[in-house]
């Protein structure tokens, strides 16, 4: 009598357990759009904002986990230091970026946790390269020929969180800072996320 209760209690866990992977798909797709927040030159973490936006994909790896991969054009980001820049007063400056981040997610159940999981934390590197710049001085002279960049590319360690309101919508904060660290500091972004399916 034991036994078939315990084989009853195996196969309704097994079931339930079955039944929430088969509401979760596996793999999804959606959009990200939000801005970054740097210093660039200064003393104030936000005296410089660009846009943070593309396609995001995840792959689902447990009940509590997911791969993250992402396609971004990132503005302003604190990411790489020009060999050669005047020591003028800067005005208007817009560094474009291609940032391709990859990451795992820790997915937890804070006020919602039977349809999905609303609170994510993320944990990855990305990859950046510059693709181009336009800097102005604050009297909006352009000094772009002025900035000498050797390297135009660079890795980033990222850490961040995501809360979903829905299954479908959320906010995302992350904070970068690159591997290289000499002269340069964290770049913040705050994003919100819309998964298509």
């Amino acid at each position: 009598m034991k036994s078939s209760i315990t084989v009853l209690f195996l196969a309704m866990l097994m079931t339930k357990s079955s039944s929430f992977y088969a509401q979760t798909p596996r793999f999804r797709s959606g959009l990200i759009a939000g801005l970054n927040f740097s210093e660039l030159e200064g003393k104030g973490i936000t005296d410089y904002y660009g846009i943070n936006a593309g396609l995001l994909g995840t792959a689902r790896l447990t009940k509590h986990s997911q791969l993250g991969l992402e396609l971004l054009f990132s503005q302003n980001g604190e990411y790489i230091l020009p060999k050669f820049y005047p020591a003028i007063q800067y005005g208007k400056v817009h560094l474009n970026h291609i940032e391709i981040p990859f990451h795992i997610d820790w997915m937890i159940g804070v006020f919602e946790r039977e349809e999905y999981y609303d609170w994510h934390l993320n944990l990855g590197l990305a990859y950046t390269r510059l693709l181009g710049y336009k800097v102005e001085n604050i009297q909006k002279e352009n000094v772009s020929s002025q900035i000498i960049y050797e390297d135009d590319d660079a890795m980033l360690l990222q850490v961040g969180t995501t809360y979903h309101f829905t299954q479908n919508f959320g906010l995302n904060f992350k904070a970068s800072l690159p591997l290289r660290i000499d002269g340069l500091s964290w770049t913040l972004a705050a994003r919100a996320i819309y998964i298509l399916h």
